[in-house]
């Protein structure tokens, strides 16, 4: 029975990372090293990949000034037809490149399959490579889902205990697989949250009214943005005129009130 040689299939790259020797060594010259030894010639390795002649021997000659002999040396004529190869020196420099390559490689392979076993920094890692315009973005748990003719409302829990509602379509619903207990990405835009000073004696139709104090008030030309701090940590921005933060007497420290409506929450999951 003949043994498999599959390889185990390479981890999700969830921490990656450049290996360099002696802080500037890196892939970008040991790339062009393996091209001019290969090729026979500096300008047409430059070119390979992706370098001018210029750049091709300022790189080279700033490894040369950090090594104790030539890399690459440069023949005219003769038996062989002159050209440019590397150095005993270059070639060893390269093959231990391509070595330490190899191990780091390996390295991250076990590092990030390591990190797919653990699912709490797993989940803190997406978190991190999620990318998104919206300016307020809360991770938080599905509490209920209700469906509708036509859409759907989902009440996302927050991880200081604030609810919010997300207005979705029922197909949303069924292919982002929202269901109760599942985590999800809220976004919303801040310029589609209000700020309100005192609720007392208001009834307002906008699902979402998530109190707190405001943390931090900057304004701008016309603009400004303030944040209110929510309990837990979590917080939002809004975007309003500077007319309303003076009309309504905001400043960091007093308590407020961000409100916008179920229709502003986007919805996102990690697969």
């Amino acid at each position: 029975m003949r043994k498999s040689t599959r390889q185990p299939p390479s981890p999700v790259q969830l921490i990656d990372g450049e290996l360099r020797i002696g802080g500037h060594l890196n892939a970008r010259l040991f790339n062009l090293l393996e091209a001019v030894e290969r090729i026979g010639s500096i300008n047409r390795a430059a070119r390979e990949v992706g370098l001018s002649y210029k750049g091709a021997w300022e790189m080279i000659e700033r490894a040369n000034s950090l090594s104790p002999r030539m890399l690459i040396e440069t023949a005219t004529g003769g038996r062989d037809g002159g050209g440019t190869k590397l150095t005993e020196t270059g070639r060893k420099l390269l093959s231990l490149f391509s070595r330490l390559q190899e191990e780091h490689r390996l390295f991250l392979d076990d590092l990030n399959r390591n990190l797919a076993d653990d699912p709490e920094l797993l989940l803190w890692l997406r978190r991190l490579f999620m990318k998104a315009s919206a300016r307020n973005q809360w991770f938080g748990t599905i509490a209920d889902v209700d469906i509708g003719a036509v859409n759907a409302e989902v009440y996302v829990e927050l991880k200081g205990g604030a609810r919010l509602v997300a207005a979705v379509t029922r197909e949303s619903v069924a292919s982002l697989g929202l269901a109760k207990g599942k985590e999800v990405l809220a976004l919303v835009k801040a310029p589609l949250v209000m700020v309100v000073a005192d609720l007392e004696g208001y009834r307002l139709s906008a699902r979402n009214q998530l109190s707190g104090t405001i943390t931090h008030l900057q304004k701008g030309a016309v603009n400004a943005e303030v944040v209110i701090g929510l309990p837990g940590g979590d917080s939002v921005a809004a975007t309003i005129t500077n007319q309303s933060v003076e009309s309504l007497g905001l400043a960091t420290g007093i308590p407020a009130t961000a409100v916008f409506k179920a229709g502003a929450v986007i919805l996102g999951v990690t697969d």
